[in-house]
C-alpha cells in the first residue's frame, strides 16, 4: 500500500500540493485554481489546433465549399451566404472560426458574444478585421439530406428511371397520301410512264396497287418498279384485265405513296406505339407497317438494312390483317379505319426502328388521315 506525505510549500505557492510516493519513488503535482499556460515568449496560448466542430452530416464549412464567408474590414463581422439554411446564432456557438491574416498567422476567435442578422456574424469579443484576413468558419446546422417533417433521409439518384421515359411525340401526322401522275409511253404500254416525274422507292410504294383511274384497272408495282426502267417509270404486274387496258397516253395512274418515319432506341427497351389510320371513303385504303435495324446506315430512303418485325410487334393489334394493320376503304367498299396501342413492353434492344406507312387511292382522289404517337422507356 502507498505511503503518500504531503509537502505544502509557503507563500504563493500555497496552492501547489506534492504528492510523493515513497514505495514508488514518484510524485505528483496539484493545483488548485485557475491556470495559465503561456508559451516561450511569455504569451498566453489560446488554441491548440482544433476546436469543438466535429466532421459530421451537420457541419458545414466554408472549406468544404458549403458556403462562402467574407470579412468586412474595420469590422467585426463575417457575411455568409450561400447556407441552405437561414442562420442563427445558436449554429455559430457550436462551431468554431479562425482568423487567418495575409501573413499567415492564424488564431481561433472568441465566440463568447455572437450576434447573427441577415447572414451576418457579428463576433463583438475580437479585434476589428483588418486588410487581408480571411475565415474558416465552421458551422453546426440541421442534418444535410435529412427531411425532418418525414423523419427520412434524402437521397437523389442521378440516373432515375423517369429520366429514360420521353415525352409523347406525335409522330406521324399525315393526311391524303398517294399522288397522280400522267402516262406519257405511248399506247399499250407495260409499265406507267411520267417522262416529267422522278419516281423512287422513297416516295413510290413497291409491292401495292397502282390505279389506272381512266379504264379502272390497276396492277401490283413491282419490287424495284420505281424508277425501272428509268426515272419516270414505275413497273409493276400485268394489269388486271389484259393488254387492252394497259397504259394508254393521257391515262391517269393513281400511284400508292409511302412515308417512313424513324424512331431512335437507343438506351431504351420499351414502347408503346398508339396508331390510328382512316380511309374516309370507298376509294382509299391505308396501311402500316414496322422494322427494325441494327445498321447506322439505315435510312428512310427505302427498306433496305431494315428487317421487318410488323408479324412480331404488330400480331393481335386492331387491324392487323397478315403482315401489317390495314384500314382497307377500297376492299371493303366503305370508309374503315384502325386505331390501337402496342406496347413493346418485353426488353427490345435495338439501333432504331421504323414506321412505314403507305396510302392507295383508286379514283385520284386521296382522302386518308394517319396519326401515331410513340412513347419510349428504359
Amino acid at each position: 500500500m502507498s505511503i503518500l506525505q504531503n509537502f505544502t510549500k509557503t507563500n504563493r505557492q500555497t496552492d501547489v500540493i506534492y504528492l510523493l510516493d515513497q514505495m514508488e519513488g514518484n510524485c505528483a503535482v496539484g493545483v488548485v485554481g485557475q491556470v495559465m499556460l503561456i508559451d516561450s515568449d511569455g504569451d498566453e496560448i489560446t488554441s491548440f489546433g482544433g476546436a469543438g466542430a466535429g466532421g459530421g452530416n451537420n457541419t458545414y464549412s466554408n472549406a468544404n465549399g458549403d458556403f462562402v464567408a467574407t470579412v468586412t474590414s474595420a469590422t467585426k463581422n463575417i457575411t455568409i451566404t450561400g447556407l441552405p439554411f437561414t442562420l442563427e446564432d445558436i449554429h455559430v456557438a457550436g462551431g468554431f472560426i479562425k482568423k487567418i491574416t495575409s501573413t499567415g498567422a492564424v488564431t481561433d476567435l472568441e465566440l463568447s458574444n455572437v450576434e447573427v442578422a441577415a447572414g451576418v456574424i457579428t463576433l463583438d469579443d475580437i479585434d476589428d478585421f483588418e486588410a487581408g484576413d480571411t475565415v474558416l468558419v465552421t458551422l453546426i446546422g440541421p442534418d444535410k439530406a435529412y427531411d425532418v417533417d418525414i423523419d427520412n433521409q434524402l437521397v437523389s439518384v442521378q440516373n432515375p428511371n423517369y429520366a429514360h421515359y420521353t415525352d409523347v411525340e406525335h409522330l406521324i401526322d399525315e393526311e391524303d397520301l398517294s399522288f397522280a401522275g400522267t402516262h406519257d409511253g405511248g399506247d399499250a404500254a407495260a409499265d406507267f410512264e411520267d417522262s416529267g416525274e422522278t419516281y423512287t422507292a422513297e416516295t413510290v410504294a413497291e409491292g401495292y396497287t397502282i390505279y389506272n383511274v381512266t379504264d379502272g384497272s390497276d396492277a401490283t408495282v413491282d419490287a424495284g418498279g420505281a424508277g425501272n426502267p428509268a426515272g419516270g417509270d414505275i413497273a409493276h404486274t400485268a394489269l388486271a384485265n389484259g393488254t387492252d387496258d394497259d397504259w394508254d397516253d393521257d391515262d391517269v395512274a393513281s400511284i400508292p405513296e409511302v412515308k417512313r418515319f424513324e424512331i431512335p432506341m437507343e438506351s431504351y427497351r420499351f414502347l408503346s406505339i398508339h396508331y390510328k389510320i382512316s380511309a374516309n371513303d370507298a376509294h382509299s385504303s391505308c396501311y402500316l407497317k414496322i422494322y427494325g435495324t441494327n445498321n447506322e446506315d439505315a435510312d428512310t430512303t427505302d427498306d433496305t438494312d431494315w428487317v421487318d418485325l410488323s408479324v412480331d410487334l404488330l400480331t393481335g393489334a386492331n387491324g392487323f390483317d397478315t403482315n401489317q394493320i390495314v384500314a382497307d376503304g377500297i376492299g371493303d367498299g366503305a370508309a374503315a379505319s384502325a386505331e390501337d396501342i402496342i406496347f413493346i413492353d418485353s426488353s427490345t434492344i435495338c439501333l432504331k426502328l421504323m414506321i412505314k406507312i403507305v396510302a392507295e387511292c383508286d379514283d385520284g382522289n386521296e382522302d386518308n388521315d394517319f396519326d401515331v404517337y410513340i412513347k419510349k422507356g428504359y
